[in-house]
């Protein structure tokens, strides 16, 4: 079984460790952001209509609120216009919003 400090590997944030047993969370976070599971880690993700090649500040600040409001180390993933084309991992520093371009698997 995973220690509440070392969840599968990654390092399980202190405020972070109270909430979890056995692997999973036994209840939902404060922030209700993120949710790491011995099957993985949930985020958020947004719903926008957003650039198909280079998102902008924008448009991502639509989708999540400003990079200063959500804060540093946020992580989010944009599914662009609800279809199942394009897909943005997006982060922020806190002050910006940095983000990939996934592509579909065929």
């Amino acid at each position: 079984m995973p220690s509440t400090t070392n969840l599968i590997g990654l390092g399980m944030p202190p405020e972070l460790s109270v909430e979890v047993a056995n692997g999973t969370f036994s209840t939902v976070t404060s922030t209700n952001a993120v949710v790491a599971t011995a099957g993985g880690i949930r985020t958020k993700m947004a719903i926008n209509d957003v650039n198909n090649t280079a998102p902008t500040a924008a448009e991502l600040t639509t989708s999540f609120g400003s990079p200063s409001s959500v804060g540093t180390g946020f992580v989010g993933i944009v599914k662009d216009a609800d279809a199942d084309t394009n897909c943005f991992v997006v982060v922020s520093n806190g002050t910006s919003y940095y983000y990939h371009k996934f592509t579909k698997a065929v």
